[in-house]
């Protein structure tokens, strides 16, 4: 598609929540905008769609969108657009780049919070004797940061920058982690979890990466050790977790993913011991839809002068 194409899109928001705070930032650059849910839409204007920005889509919706050429996420996540009907050869753009410093932020509050016992210390009712903690340090401990990722590495440089030492895990761990102490490959990540205390996931979700985080890693931690996951809710196993916590082999666990959102309130996660649900708004800050805003620019003005879009993402279409 020549860069001619892109000066004048039909683009569509589809955002439960973000839509209207997106569209002014939206304004400079496209002139055909609409805020809408794909099934308010009639099949004749779902068919004039070149350009939706979006996050999360139900299955089978984007194969209601016969003249798709761009998908922006205001997210990250790709693993759902299989099941979601997206017709192969379709331009991924997605917004990695914004969350990058709140999801870090939130990762290290987070662990702080479970070092410093704020869980039980703000329950109620929370009359303790005085003078009593079991809150320790994360300076001088080791932190194993699984998913060494843009936000992965940020964790590292927040967590390293307050006296912790940090243990990278990416892919294969031929490329060193600016910041780690060392760097592993995920295939060593049980043996190298023996010389963590504690643990921060920031996987993507793919075949590899499913249940990462098992009940062998989780065993191998020192002991108290705390687990954050701001990833991917797969990349945990969720039983072997819960397992550790009612055992008290781990100190605590934030979990900012989970396998089912919202969590439902029968869920026997809101009652596990230890265990702090977070609502998956590890990501959010007021400047959020300006700043997906200027991906979006960024990329819209890279077709526009014939550059491949700088925030391009492989999709597997692959089912299952």
């Amino acid at each position: 598609m020549n860069a001619s194409a892109w000066r004048d899109p039909s683009v569509l928001v589809a955002h439960t929540a973000m839509a209207e705070q997106l569209l002014p930032h939206l304004e400079p650059l496209v002139t055909a905008r609409r805020a809408a849910f794909l099934d308010d839409l009639p099949r004749s204007e779902l068919a004039e769609v070149e350009v939706l920005v979006g996050h999360h889509f139900p299955e089978r919706s984007l194969a209601r969108l016969p003249g798709l050429r761009w998908l922006h996420l205001t997210g990250t996540g790709t693993d759902h657009l299989a099941a979601a009907g997206l017709a192969p050869g379709t331009l991924v753009t997605n917004s990695a780049r914004v969350p990058v410093e709140p999801v870090a932020e939130y990762a290290l509050s987070a662990l702080l919070m479970l070092l410093k016992e704020f869980p039980t210390l703000t329950a109620r009712p929370q009359r303790r004797a005085w003078h009593t903690s079991t809150a320790t340090l994360l300076s001088g401990s080791t932190v194993l940061v699984v998913g060494a990722g843009r936000i992965g590495r940020a964790v590292i440089r927040k967590a390293t920058a307050l006296g912790a030492r940090c243990i990278a895990v990416n892919r294969t761990g031929e490329r060193e982690v600016p910041g780690a102490d060392r760097t592993v490959g995920a295939g060593r990540l049980a043996e190298v979890a023996t010389s963590a205390d504690h643990l921060v996931c920031c996987l993507p979700a793919t075949a590899g990466t499913r249940r990462l985080v098992d009940g062998k890693v989780l065993a191998a931690l020192r002991p108290g050790a705390a687990l954050v996951n701001v990833g991917r809710a797969a990349t945990v196993d969720g039983d072997a977790l819960r397992r550790a916590l009612e055992t008290g082999a781990l100190r605590g666990a934030l979990l900012d993913v989970h396998d089912i959102e919202p969590l439902p309130a029968d869920d026997p996660r809101w009652h596990t011991p230890g265990l702090v649900v977070s609502p998956h708004c590890a990501f959010a800050f007021p400047g959020e839809p300006a700043a997906v805003a200027r991906v979006f620019h960024d990329n819209l003005t890279d077709l526009r002068v014939g550059r491949t879009p700088r925030d391009t993402v492989p999709v597997d279409l692959r089912p299952g």
